[in-house]
């Protein structure tokens, strides 16, 4: 599949999904997902305290992450889908496209973060080399896939028999079926270990766990070109 085919596919995706994105995303995580997006930059303050001017948002959706950054100068959304970024009422620009071409001068952002969307990416290498091409530091919540065995099992089955009927809960059938294409992407996830390498060719990692046995991952980087 290429890359605009992919894109196509993407934004069609999270067109059906945007009303109840957010809804849907707390009952898979089993209410942590917010949790995990404020950790995530607790992490960076933690390294970093120093004031952000300038902050890219990958893969903003409607600006679920970018609500508990402290003190943003200027603020872009980057996202696939339309839909998404007209709901989002925090950044000061907004801007569609996908991780793999980012319409951005190297060193554009202090900061890129990154919420529950990198597992998205056609490439993820590309995407990993952009997301450092474009910003000094990064932060990144996304889903994962677990190194151990009995792990990668259960987080596979839970995604594939659990999240799709789970999300009946708050969504209409044919929006559960769109859910249950996070067992396909989990599925053709490398895993986490591989996916730190990848990271690592162009970011210096500073702050990494996992939660929720591995299914997701955060991390906190500096990237090489500015290191």
């Amino acid at each position: 599949m290429g890359l605009g085919e992919r894109w196509y596919e993407i934004r069609e995706a999270y067109r059906k999904i945007v009303d109840v994105y957010e809804r849907a995303n707390k009952i898979v995580t089993l209410g942590n997902v917010d949790r995990w997006r404020r950790e995530a930059l607790s992490l960076y303050y933690s390294v970093n305290g120093r004031s952000v001017l300038k902050i890219l948002d990958a893969g903003a959706g409607p600006g679920n992450m970018a609500h508990h950054l402290r003190g943003t100068r200027y603020l872009v959304a980057f996202d696939a889908s339309i839909e998404m970024l007209r709901l989002n009422n925090v950044a000061d620009d907004r801007v569609v496209g996908m991780f793999e071409q980012m319409p951005f001068r190297d060193e554009s952002f202090d900061l890129l973060i990154s919420g529950y969307a990198l597992h998205a990416a056609v490439d993820l290498e590309k995407a990993a080399a952009e997301f450092s091409r474009v910003a000094n530091y990064q932060v990144v919540v996304a889903i994962g896939k677990p190194d151990r065995r009995v792990a990668r099992c259960l987080v596979l089955a839970y995604a594939k028999f659990v999240v799709p009927r789970v999300v009946c809960i708050v969504a209409p059938r044919q929006i559960c079926r769109e859910y249950g294409k996070i067992y396909e992407i989990m599925a053709s996830l490398p895993p986490n270990s591989r996916i730190r390498q990848i990271i690592s060719r162009y970011a210096h990692i500073v702050q990494y766990r996992e939660k929720g046995l591995g299914s997701v991952y955060i991390y906190v980087a500096k990237s090489r070109n500015h290191a």
